[in-house]
């Protein structure tokens, strides 16, 4: 795939999205304060790829693909579905849309309602959303079931009699039922066993090319997102550091964030020289209560510079099909850690 983008190229699009959070009450001592959970991010996703979204916890990864889908109203920016701006749609507008864009989230014992059948949760968006009848979601159901690995009589249990990982074959049944355009996994195998977690990577891969879909993975485990993105998006307490082809980005980062990030993934040493130097960043993540001025990585920076912390980078080409918010990013792979 070109790394030039053509228009018609892109599913989804974000232009400076925001997302802010009030907390407290006028009658707490404090007042009411505001959480900055996803700042500024501009983000283009392309048709049939997958776009890896990575960043430690709490860094606003969840926020932003609950807006992406407009489960969260957006506080500043632009959100573009197929070249339509949804950013301010109200519900009754949305709704054509939920069949296009659909969510798998990270725990699907709290995603899926344990008074209700299995069967019953997926054909749900059926009922809603097409003029099947009876038969035809029943049937369709069956499909799905058969589609995500599960067995026929496994559409009348209940969530609880399922493992871990087919719980999750039920979410993911239950999202692709409308044949969505693109579909936003929401750290979908962390909660999950390792061998459980390849079973439901091999799965997504597998339906990605049979339906045709597009997806968003969020994760904070590498070395998944590694193997199932064609691009990276690296984010720092609520907005975009780097971003880039996969394995560009995994062979020589250009932000200083990246660079630790993907120096704590294990590497296999296959000869005596093939150790990577572990870089371990001092401090704690600052508060999405009240960011630090500049760039907001800053006060954990190695190589922060007294611009850094009163000018706040943006995100702008570094080279061909990468960007990088940073002042002073690494030219090449040199400095790999």
């Amino acid at each position: 795939m070109s790394d030039e983008m053509e228009p018609d190229q892109t599913i989804l699009e974000t232009r400076g999205l925001g997302k802010r959070f009030s907390i407290g009450t006028r009658f707490s001592k404090e007042g009411r304060r505001v959480v900055h959970a996803v700042d500024n991010v501009s983000l283009a996703v392309r048709r049939g790829e997958t776009l890896g979204l990575v960043g430690e916890s709490g860094c606003g990864k969840s926020t932003l693909a609950r807006c992406l889908v407009r489960l969260y109203d957006i506080t500043d920016g632009r959100l573009l579905f197929d070249g339509n701006d949804i950013t301010s749609q109200s519900l009754a507008e949305l709704r054509p849309l939920r069949r296009r864009l659909q969510m798998v989230f990270q725990d699907p014992s709290a995603s899926l309602n344990p008074r209700r059948r299995a069967g019953d949760l997926v054909a749900e968006p059926l009922r809603v959303h097409t003029r099947l009848g009876a038969a035809g979601i029943r049937g369709r159901v069956a499909e799905l079931f058969e589609l995500v690995g599960l067995l026929p009589d496994h559409v009348v249990r209940y969530p609880h009699e399922f493992s871990g990982g087919q719980r999750q074959r039920v979410g993911i049944a239950r999202a692709i039922a409308l044949n969505p355009d693109l579909v936003v996994l929401d750290e979908p195998v962390s909660a999950l066993d390792v061998s459980v977690q390849a079973q439901i990577v091999n799965l997504l891969a597998d339906l990605q090319e049979k339906l045709k879909l597009t997806y968003v993975f969020i994760a904070h485990d590498l070395s998944v997102v590694r193997q199932v993105s064609n691009r990276i998006a690296v984010m720092y307490l609520g907005s975009i550091v780097e971003e880039g082809p996969s394995e560009e980005v995994f062979s020589a980062p250009a932000h200083p964030y990246s660079q630790a990030l993907i120096s704590a993934v294990p590497l296999v040493e296959t000869t005596p020289g093939g150790r990577r130097k572990r870089i371990i960043l001092t401090g704690d993540v600052p508060s999405p209560l009240d960011p630090p001025a500049g760039c907001r990585f800053h006060p954990r920076c190695p190589v922060a510079q007294a611009r850094c912390r009163v000018e706040r980078p943006a995100l702008i080409e570094h080279r061909a099909g990468r960007k990088v918010a940073c002042h002073f990013p690494v030219a090449d792979g040199s400095a790999r850690p």
